[in-house]
C-alpha cells in the first residue's frame, strides 16, 4: 500500500487524493485524462465544457475497461467543443505527439477535422518505426473513425505514398498496414460501406490481418515487409488528400479481441454529444 497517499496542498487545486498508478484526481478524473486537462491547460488551450468533460473522462474508463488504453501508443479525440488545439493532444501521452495542423483543415466543434481534398491534413509527428512500443511489424493496429463518407478517399497513410494507410474504397486497391516503401502488398478488403464509422486494420501475425468496418470484420493473408518510416498522417496519404471529416484517430497493439468494447466506447461518446 506504500503508493496510497494522501496530499493535502496549500491551495484547492493541490489537493489531491493518489491511490496508485491511474487513480482518479480530487475532482473524480482519471489521471490519465487529467493529464490531458493539465497540458492543455499549461499550453492555454482551451479545454471542453464541464459536462463533456465527464463524458471525456468515462471514455478513458471505458477503454481502460475494455482493455484497449494499454494497447494504444497514440489516441486523439478530434469530437470535442474545447478548441481546435484542445483537439491535437494525444490523451495517451499528451505531451507527446500532438497533431500539426497544416493548411488549416477545417474544425468543427463535436465534430472533428475535414480535409479540403487538396492541400491539408493532420501531421500526427508520430512516427511507428521510431516511437512504436505497442504498434510493431506483427502486431498493430490503425483505427480511424469518419463521421463523413467520401469513396476512394484516403484517410490516413503516410506523406511519401500508400502505406499504413486506410482507404474508403470500392475495391481492395491500395488497403495496406505494417507496410514500408518496398512493401505492396494489397488485401482484398472493401471498405465503402458509407453506413459505418470506424474503420480499423489489425495485423494479427507475420502473415494475417482482420480489417474492421464497425464491428463487421473480414480476415486477409498478406505478408508483413517493414513498418513505413515517415510520420502518421490523417487526411493525407502521399499525393492523395481527404475530405471526410474525422472524430478519432489511434494506433497501437492489434484490437481484434477488444474492437466491439472500442466500437462501444467510442459511439457512446460521439452520440452523447
Amino acid at each position: 500500500m506504500a503508493n496510497n497517499t494522501i496530499n493535502w496542498g496549500q491551495g484547492a487545486v493541490n489537493n489531491a487524493i493518489n491511490w496508485g498508478t491511474g487513480a482518479a484526481t480530487a475532482g473524480g478524473f482519471d489521471a490519465d485524462y487529467q493529464a490531458v486537462l493539465d497540458q492543455a491547460s499549461s499550453l492555454g488551450y482551451t479545454a471542453p465544457s464541464a459536462s463533456q468533460q465527464t463524458l471525456q473522462n468515462t471514455l478513458v474508463e471505458d477503454l481502460k475497461t475494455a482493455g484497449v488504453w494499454d494497447k494504444l501508443d497514440v489516441f486523439y479525440v478530434f469530437a470535442t467543443d474545447g478548441d481546435s488545439d484542445y483537439a491535437t493532444l494525444n490523451w495517451k501521452t499528451p505531451t507527446s505527439f500532438q497533431t500539426t495542423k497544416v493548411n488549416s483543415p477545417t474544425f468543427t466543434a463535436n465534430g472533428g477535422f475535414t480535409g479540403n481534398g487538396s492541400s491539408s491534413y493532420l501531421d500526427t509527428n508520430f512516427d511507428p518505426s521510431v516511437s512504436g512500443v505497442n504498434y510493431t511489424l506483427n502486431d498493430a493496429s490503425i483505427s480511424i473513425w469518419n463521421n463523413t463518407f467520401v469513396l476512394n478517399n484516403f484517410i490516413t497513410g503516410v506523406p511519401s505514398g500508400v502505406y499504413n494507410c486506410v482507404r474508403m474504397s470500392a475495391s481492395s486497391t491500395n488497403q495496406r498496414i505494417n507496410m514500408g516503401q518496398t512493401g505492396s502488398f494489397t488485401p482484398v478488403v472493401n471498405f465503402s460501406d458509407s453506413s459505418k464509422k470506424l474503420r480499423q486494420f489489425n495485423r494479427t501475425s507475420s502473415t494475417n490481418m482482420t480489417a474492421f468496418q464497425d464491428t463487421t470484420s473480414t480476415t486477409h493473408t498478406a505478408n508483413s515487409t517493414d513498418i513505413a518510416q515517415e510520420n502518421q498522417t490523417i487526411l493525407r496519404a502521399g499525393p492523395f488528400y481527404s475530405s471526410t471529416e474525422v472524430a478519432f484517430f489511434a494506433m497501437g497493439a492489434s484490437l481484434v479481441s477488444e474492437n466491439a468494447d472500442f466500437y462501444s466506447a467510442l459511439n457512446t461518446y460521439k452520440s452523447a454529444l
